[in-house]
């Protein structure tokens, strides 16, 4: 039997073999994480990583690297007629080392439980918008959040607190000490960073949006807009006839920053990096436990 450790064909299964072990150790720590099952690849979109045409009108494009994701409910078990979930880990984030990949599964693990716990731990209408309640999960998991909600990430740009790190440092050693692979290459090749200088769009409100509502009742349709849009007219609702208003300032907050720089959640079929999945439907618009994928990081 080939070394799994010399044969180049066998690294896929090492990898995801220490990656799948890490997260053993973080459910010790936490009983309630369920198993998942382990994807990786790259977490660059394959549009950045292709040249983009020379031209002095085009708008420059942000460079966004996907660190993980985590996917609820996403693949079926037949044999014990149960449901994992899917956790991607970048390739970017492996090459990064230990505490990089520590830090992505903390911050996974922590979607993780708001799935579990029936939490809703990103904004509906921008499942890239971390909420304050993914903050004090993220806490739970040994991360320390934002003081400030972050645009366009909201509270995800978590770190790794001293405590966290001597807490699993074997588990760092053992990530660092495996050597293992990593995509390689330059993440930049071919992206243009957007000029944070650049003049905004006259009229432009700077990406800020407010929730809006219609009459249905119980259960009233909401969803994101910006001022200018809402001040052109008004918006209809289709079921109620009703138009879309502002409704009480409790939400705003979840809607305000999600402004044009956040990347909208992708379409089917193929999830962000990993090219032969079917990428996922626009995960929160279902409720919190219907299966949504958390874009992560």
């Amino acid at each position: 039997m080939a070394d799994t450790k010399t044969d180049p064909g066998r690294e896929g299964t090492r990898l995801i073999a220490a990656l799948e072990k890490c997260w053993t150790q973080i459910q010790k720590h936490h009983p309630d994480l369920p198993p998942v099952l382990f994807i990786t690849g790259t977490g660059i979109p394959r549009r950045q990583t292709e040249k983009p045409r020379k031209s002095t009108d085009a708008p420059k494009r942000r460079h966004y690297v996907t660190r993980g994701h985590h996917w609820a409910d996403r693949w079926a078990v037949a044999e014990e007629e149960q449901r994992l979930a899917e956790l991607f880990v970048a390739g970017e984030t492996v090459r990064d080392g230990g505490e990089e990949v520590l830090k992505t599964l903390l911050h996974e693990a922590a979607h993780a439980l708001a799935h579990v716990r029936k939490i809703t731990d990103v904004s509906r209408g921008d499942p890239r918008w971390h909420r304050k309640e993914f903050a004090q999960l993220a806490r739970e998991t040994g991360l320390e959040p934002p003081r400030k909600s972050e645009k366009p990430l909201g509270f995800s740009n978590c770190t790794l607190t001293d405590k966290t790190r001597k807490k699993y440092a074997a588990v760092i050693r053992q990530i660092d000490g495996a050597a293992l692979p990593g995509l390689g290459g330059d993440d930049q090749e071919g992206t243009e960073e957007e000029d944070p200088t650049a003049p905004e769009t006259p009229g432009s409100t700077n990406g800020k949006r407010v929730k809006v509502t219609c009459g249905c009742q119980p259960d009233p349709r909401a969803f994101p807009v910006t001022p200018k849009v809402l001040a052109e007219g008004p918006i209809i609702c289709g079921l109620c006839g009703e138009p879309f208003t502002l409704p009480a300032d409790e939400d705003q907050d979840d809607a305000a920053d999600a402004g044009p720089d956040a990347e909208p959640e992708p379409d089917s079929p193929a999830v962000e990096p990993a090219a032969a999945l079917p990428q996922p439907r626009p995960a929160e618009a279902d409720e919190p436990g219907d299966s949504p994928m958390h874009m992560g990081r």
